[in-house]
């Protein structure tokens, strides 16, 4: 009987732990894919699905710098949690970024990456 109540809690405990722990940032979580940002476009177009909520790291060229974020190749729209970091982009830099895959644009024709960080 003890040792019942004791496997539940433990268990009640553990699950618990899982449900309601903070996600990871993509600044922790190991890439899925590293890579340049042309050839990631590539493997997106070919299966969407597979890279949402997928943590990448991407190299390639700033092509327009926004309040929010930077767009890389003109394809890949990279939003920062910390926009200070905007400040020290310049447009055609080359850079490296790490962030999670949020979504395509059907509109605007753009991958859509979150929680970036320059790493």
């Amino acid at each position: 009987m003890v040792m019942g109540v004791v496997l539940i809690t433990m268990v009640g405990y553990s699950t618990y732990g899982y449900l309601f722990s903070a996600p990871t940032k993509p600044a922790d979580a190991n890439p899925e894919f590293m890579g340049q940002a042309r050839e990631f476009s590539y493997l997106v177009t070919d299966d969407l699905a597979f890279w949402v909520n997928k943590v990448v790291e991407l190299t390639g060229e700033v092509s327009e710098i926004t309040d929010d974020g930077i767009l890389i190749n003109g394809t890949i729209y990279c939003q920062f949690d910390d926009q200070t970091i905007l400040k020290t982009i310049t447009k055609n830099q080359r850079l490296t970024i790490k962030g999670k895959m949020v979504g395509f644009d059907e509109l605007l024709m753009e991958i859509k990456l979150s929680q970036c960080i320059i790493p």
